[in-house]
């Protein structure tokens, strides 16, 4: 369905705030080429989102694998948006804050947010491999710990003329931070949580945003674990109102439904490997892999609502439920996983901007 009257016909008073551009890749060497030519078509994307119209970008931060891997910094991508954009949002989806010096990440993502005109968005987290905190001297075992006071200590930098901080894991005394940024008294800051209920506490309760990813449980599972964040957001003085709900799902948008599924079913497939292979599980394991986790297939997540997969409408009843059962304020989408080719890719963007989220807002 891509008719020009498709918006009239799918419109509904449903309204979600904001959409992302989000960039979580799996990289296919055989299919996404070369490291340059996969750069290449990064900022291709990057540039397609911003003349499209989607409200931000969000680069996610991985080491030593080919998911995600190929993003090691966030802030060099996101400095390299930031000169060719005027208008997206530039997140990090997430920086691996426990395992640097909070003060150097500080500096960071002060500079970026100066040299992007105040549009940082700056997402933390502690990720989900012990393996990259090893090799980086860092301990595991106390990454949540050590972001919770991380993030106390970046507000203080950007903030504070002198820092001074003595706590468990950090300790300075007379610091001046240079830069700070633009944005007062500091970019806005995204923490993300997918399961563990204190996580989802502490963030509403230190009041910042939420990032969270509901297509790897159920949207139903997940509304009553930001249900705790709200409540803290509440329970410590913080407006609802002025705090975002950020979700990532992955969306391929095509001609029709038959069409999305021929041309994106193996693509969703091979990153749905990737990425659990990253948590130790292999798909050579046959049927017993299969059972475990059929509810990730591309057809049991169109049919959950918890994958953008389909033709313009589908795409929109399915952003329908997530706004009913999850009720987001901002979604990040990944577009490009699993080797699609940049032609897919950019052409599934374009649907998606011209057809499905004028639907929406």
């Amino acid at each position: 369905m891509e008719a020009g009257d498709a918006n009239a016909d799918i419109r509904t008073n449903c309204r979600l705030v904001k959409f992302g551009y989000y960039l979580l890749n799996t990289y296919v060497p055989e299919l996404d080429g070369a490291s340059p030519e996969l750069y290449a078509h990064w900022l291709e994307q990057i540039d397609a989102a911003e003349d499209l119209g989607f409200d931000s970008l969000w680069v996610t931060e991985h080491h030593f694998r080919l998911f995600g891997g190929m993003i090691p910094n966030p802030q060099l991508l996101l400095t390299a948006a930031a000169q060719r954009t005027r208008r997206l949002r530039l997140g990090s989806s997430v920086s691996l804050v426990p395992m640097h010096h909070p003060v150097r990440i500080a500096e960071d993502f002060a500079m970026l947010d100066l040299l992007s005109n105040g549009r940082v968005n700056f997402g933390a987290g502690r990720g989900m491999s012990s393996r990259e905190y090893a090799v980086f001297g860092e301990d595991w075992n106390t990454a949540q710990a050590r972001l919770v006071e991380a993030l106390e200590v970046m507000v203080r930098a950007w903030r504070d003329d002198v820092l001074n901080w003595d706590g468990k894991y950090y300790h300075y005394h007379d610091l001046t931070v240079r830069p700070k940024p633009q944005q007062k008294p500091h970019p806005p800051i995204y923490v993300t949580a997918q399961k563990d209920p204190e996580s989802f506490k502490m963030i509403g309760r230190q009041g910042y945003h939420l990032m969270t990813v509901p297509w790897i449980f159920t949207n139903e599972l997940q509304r009553t674990r930001i249900e705790l964040y709200l409540d803290q957001l509440r329970a410590s003085g913080h407006s609802v109102e002025e705090h975002d709900v950020f979700v990532m799902y992955p969306a391929y948008v095509a001609e029709s439904d038959a069409q999305g599924r021929v041309e994106a079913t193996d693509a969703w497939h091979r990153w749905r490997a990737f990425a659990l292979a990253e948590l130790g599980l292999d798909p050579s394991k046959g049927s017993l892999y299969e059972e475990r986790f059929r509810h990730l297939s591309y057809d049991a997540m169109v049919a959950e609502n918890r994958g953008i997969f389909g033709d313009p409408e589908t795409c929109v009843r399915h952003l329908q439920h997530i706004r009913d059962v999850v009720r987001p304020t901002h979604v990040g989408l990944v577009f490009h996983f699993g080797g699609l080719s940049q032609d897919r890719i950019l052409k599934s963007m374009e649907r998606f901007a011209r057809f499905v989220a004028p639907a929406l807002r």
